[in-house]
């Protein structure tokens, strides 16, 4: 089975997975970064289990890039911007001051490095807002544990409850998966903790593949709260699934930014990406077809008559792995094989270009 090793030294080595899931996160906070500080005074990064802010070579950690990507946006990031690094270990957290004092951070930033768990932390700031009744500011949460105690599908969906709030999870299948049968009450616990019902150890006594029926159960608890749940696996070479990378919110554009960050990482070394947040639609990134998702507009849509491509593009952006540019492939490949009929004229009058698909066009499916 694939294992994850937990470090044990203050400052580490880096993994290639890590290296990836470290572009998708300044990549998506790339384009999160302009969109909520263009329309907000105050948004919040939280780093619920930050480290040491580098690792053995002097790779940056999540806390530095997430700065990094906020200092030099090439957008004017004028709002503040609050972040808020958590880590339990005191040795780590003395390491992550020392790489933040040596960057020229704005009098904006507010920056934050608080000694202790995850959970506690977050708990606390939930409570004195509720207590307050405050609402708190658009908020992205990296939640990246080594294992899966420690992040309580409580709290997960008690954050997710709060208005523009989103949440990229390290979901540690592989380790859950080993731990499922071990008779310690207190491991058992944790595990119902993190997936806030007991259904999660009873998966221990079910036949079939637990991993993936522990993978299926947890994005099922994050839909109780977030519309948009999308998961990506993390693999190795020997396709061998490392973990995933379960995003969770409410809001379109949010998710639509992840699936363009996921799609501009490029395959790291040994490492590979897909998406198969639909069982019936796996695919790999580095390795895109089509063919699901042509399949999938003509079941969705063959029903409905004549629809406008900008229905067909919401279907796409929101229930898919795919992006606009994937839809005008199939929508070419279906136009080819005769599957789809194109109207000569557009709903706003105008005649449709060949082989194009503006919003305003209309499309038959057969």
């Amino acid at each position: 089975m694939v294992c994850v090793a937990v470090p044990k030294d203050t400052i580490w080595p880096i993994e290639p997975h890590t290296s990836a899931k470290h572009q998708i996160l300044r990549k998506y906070l790339d384009a999160w970064l302009p969109i909520l500080g263009k329309y907000n005074k105050r948004i919040v990064y939280i780093d619920g289990f930050s480290g040491p802010g580098e690792y053995a070579a002097g790779e940056p950690g999540s806390p530095i890039i997430a700065l990094e990507a906020a200092r030099t946006h090439r957008a004017k990031l004028g709002g503040e911007i609050v972040f808020l690094f958590i880590e339990e270990r005191s040795d780590r957290v003395a390491n992550l001051k020392k790489c933040i004092a040596t960057l020229e951070l704005p009098s904006h930033f507010k920056v934050h490095s608080e000694e202790g768990t995850f959970a506690a932390n977050l708990t606390k700031l939930l409570n004195d807002l509720d207590a307050e009744k405050g609402q708190i500011a658009p908020t992205f949460a990296l939640i990246d544990p080594f294992g899966f105690a420690g992040i309580p599908y409580t709290l997960v969906r008690r954050l997710l409850q709060k208005n523009r709030c989103e949440v990229l999870v390290t979901f540690m299948v592989d380790s859950i998966n080993r731990w499922l049968t071990h008779p310690d009450d207190t491991i058992r616990a944790h595990i119902t903790e993190t997936f806030g019902t007991e259904e999660a150890v009873k998966i221990a006594f079910g036949s079939g593949d637990r991993a993936y029926a522990l993978k299926n159960l947890y994005q099922r608890q994050l839909q109780h709260v977030a519309r948009f749940v999308r998961y990506f696996e993390m693999r190795d070479r020997e396709n061998r699934v490392v973990y995933y990378l379960f995003f969770g919110s409410n809001n379109p554009l949010g998710h639509l930014k992840m699936k363009e960050a996921m799609w501009k990482v490029d395959p790291m070394g040994d490492f590979r990406f897909s998406d198969a947040t639909d069982p019936n639609q796996a695919l790999l990134f580095n390795e895109p077809s089509i063919r699901p998702l042509v399949d999938s507009l003509v079941a969705r849509f063959r029903a409905n008559g004549q629809v406008a491509i900008d229905r067909v593009e919401t279907f796409v952006n929101d229930d898919t792995a795919y992006l606009r540019k994937h839809m005008g492939e199939a929508l070419l490949q279906l136009e080819a094989e005769e599957k789809l009929t194109v109207a000569d004229t557009k709903t706003d009058g105008k005649k449709r270009r060949a082989k194009s698909f503006p919003n305003e066009a209309l499309v038959t499916f057969l």
